[in-house]
């Protein structure tokens, strides 16, 4: 692996993005999806800046659904209305999302650029659905606007070119009109779907004027048509005098100007002045409105004709999922998936709230309350007394050492004493305690005594330490217990920043399981990495051999790399062959003693 610490490792780093956002990333498997609560990326342990790229696009697009989209809503069966839908409210997220953070618009917008390099995202062409054409203009003509995604506009201008050629012309002003209302005046995700139902409607009305100018049409051909046979005084058929033939627009029955003077300046949209006709001075291009008709457009705009409207509208309202491009986000998930397949599996399992047991909490409590403040005390007592060191001589000061004063003929002026001060400790401390099945296997002590099980000892030996800990100014604990509900997951029995009081009904967990120890030093890794400690250290209680030996020494040396200090504690079993430091506890009465000792080790380290 190019990447041998974990700073830039991208689970870790994805987990972090999502705490930022306030919601939960895992990273593991081969798909990615969300849930509405939380967003699941696939296992990748590369350096790809391209994919890095689309994943942190990815995950902040899904964080805003999971901030301001509404996952109860229904759109009924029409997949154009929910497609649409979709694709208003995605602006809209998004634009919320920038609020907060603004690099968000630059993430996704890097991942929009990527995309139509690479010719993921393209214009909408005129043999396209009409439901995909409309679609496709909606979709990128609001990114484009709203979201500032400039690389969007030259595709914006093929796909309206198509729209145009198959949509009457009054209803792609309307629908401008319409789309100028996001984001403003979008407040939630059904002001969104109430949009797109006036969009739908509108474009019905449009087609359907569209029908009847083409009726009336035809009416007035036929009506203007002269009688076959009909001849003038001289014997000559009425249109043999080409004086009298209609080549000027003067002369021609009003029908068929309608009829036969379409043209590409029909579908051209004014630009400044000189869209104007130079020759009526009055005619000023039509403003959008969701208010306009077509017979309230310039007579240009009326020369559209769509040969079969009612056709046309039939095919855009009975769209399929395949007749409309996928979802761009979806497609993203599909490019990461398929990416991730291809590199080595490290998981960083989900953090799961542990089963809680307040009664049992509160005796465990009462239970190590005792001990724990002798621990405390003690580790203060040492904190302290490592704090201020021992004497330092000086030059000056306000004591003197009257053992040094015989010096002072000898030229020596450091006869002062001075107190040096040293720091405290400033330490995060993340504990992580083995739960496999395990350690509810019975044990005896030295003597052959049984003793219980391990894991009510190491979660009231733990429990004894947080409260140590949390006491002593400068320390900051975190303990996590593995497996959680599968391999895939872990256990928060103590986050950084929370009182070990209000979670002591979290150390009351049965022993099941495997032992996933590169999972669980993946979490508790990117926990550290998340306090402002400067120094971390990372505990791992365990009793049996990991899952992967391989994967966790992998894992192990990149915490070292990224400066934390890794120690290990094998409780009947020898674990110096994972961690550079560490210690077996072989007799359980000895635990609390020998985790002490450690502590005291670590503390007077800092």
């Amino acid at each position: 692996m190019k990447n041998r610490t974990l700073h830039n490792a991208f689970p870790i780093v994805a987990a972090a993005i999502g705490n930022r956002f306030g919601v939960k990333v895992s990273v593991g498997g081969d798909n990615a999806y969300t849930d509405g609560q939380s967003i699941q990326l696939p296992a990748y342990d590369g350096d790809d800046p391209d994919y890095q790229d689309v994943a942190w696009g990815l995950l902040a697009h899904e964080a805003a659904h999971i901030r301001y989209s509404d996952f109860t809503l229904h759109y009924g069966s029409s997949v154009l209305r929910r497609r649409l839908c979709n694709a208003i409210e995605d602006v809209r997220i998004e634009h919320e999302l920038a609020k907060d953070f603004p690099g968000t618009r630059l993430t996704i917008g890097t991942v929009i650029e990527k995309m139509i390099a690479k010719g993921d995202f393209v214009a909408s062409l005129i043999d396209d659905h009409p439901a995909n054409i409309l679609y496709g203009f909606v979709l990128k003509s609001l990114r484009a606007k709203v979201l500032g995604q400039a690389a969007l506009r030259p595709l914006v201008e093929e796909t309206e070119t198509s729209l145009k050629a198959k949509f009457p012309i009054g209803a792609v002003t309307r629908l401008k009109g319409l789309l100028s209302e996001v984001p403003e005046g979008l407040q939630s995700e059904s002001d969104c779907l109430m949009l797109t139902d006036r969009i739908l409607t509108m474009i019905e009305q449009e087609f359907e004027q569209q029908q009847q100018r083409n009726q009336n049409q035809i009416s007035a051909d036929r009506e203007s048509s002269p009688e076959p046979g009909d001849t003038d005084q001289d014997g000559e058929s009425a249109d043999s005098d080409d004086s009298n033939a209609p080549d000027s627009k003067d002369d021609m029955e009003p029908g068929e100007q309608l009829a036969n003077d379409t043209d590409d300046e029909s579908f051209s949209e004014p630009v400044g002045n000189g869209a104007s006709d130079p020759e009526n001075p009055d005619d000023e291009p039509a403003m959008p409105s969701d208010s306009l008709t077509s017979n309230q457009q310039g007579d240009d705009e009326d020369d559209t004709e769509i040969a079969d409207p009612m056709d046309v509208l039939q095919t855009l309202l009975s769209a399929g999922e395949g007749d409309i491009e996928q979802d761009l986000f979806e497609s993203l998930k599909s490019a990461l998936s398929l990416a991730a397949e291809n590199v080595s599996e490290l998981l960083m399992p989900s953090g799961h709230e542990p089963p809680m047991d307040d009664r049992t909490g509160a005796f465990l409590l009462r239970k190590v309350q005792c001990e724990s403040g002798k621990i405390r005390a003690a580790l203060q007592g040492l904190v302290q007394s490592q704090t201020l060191n021992r004497s330092q001589h000086a030059c000056r000061g306000r004591r003197m050492d009257g053992k040094r004063l015989h010096r002072l003929p000898l030229g020596e002026t450091k006869v002062f004493q001075r107190k040096q001060v040293k720091a405290a400790p400033n330490t995060a401390i993340h504990l992580l305690l083995d739960k496999s099945e395990s350690m509810g296997y019975q044990v005896t002590d030295s003597q052959g005594q049984p003793i219980g099980s391990r894991m009510p000892i190491a979660l009231e030996a733990t429990l004894a330490l947080a409260l140590a800990f949390e006491g002593i100014p400068g320390v900051n604990p975190g303990v996590t217990a593995f497996p959680g509900l599968q391999d895939d997951s872990v256990f928060q029995l103590l986050e950084h920043g929370q009182r070990v009081n209000v979670r002591t009904g979290a150390f009351s967990l049965a022993a099941t399981g495997s032992t996933p120890m590169t999972e669980a030093i993946w979490f508790g890794a990117a926990s550290l990495l998340r306090c402002r400690e400067p120094r971390k250290v990372l505990m791992v209680m365990t009793d049996g051999q990991p899952n992967d030996t391989l994967s966790t020494l992998d894992i192990l040396q990149r915490c070292r790399d990224s400066g934390i200090e890794t120690v290990g504690i094998g409780l009947g079993l020898d674990v110096s062959h994972l961690f550079p430091i560490a210690i077996t506890i072989n007799d359980l009465s000895e635990l609390r003693a020998q985790l002490f000792d450690l502590s005291k080790a670590v503390l007077l380290a800092a």
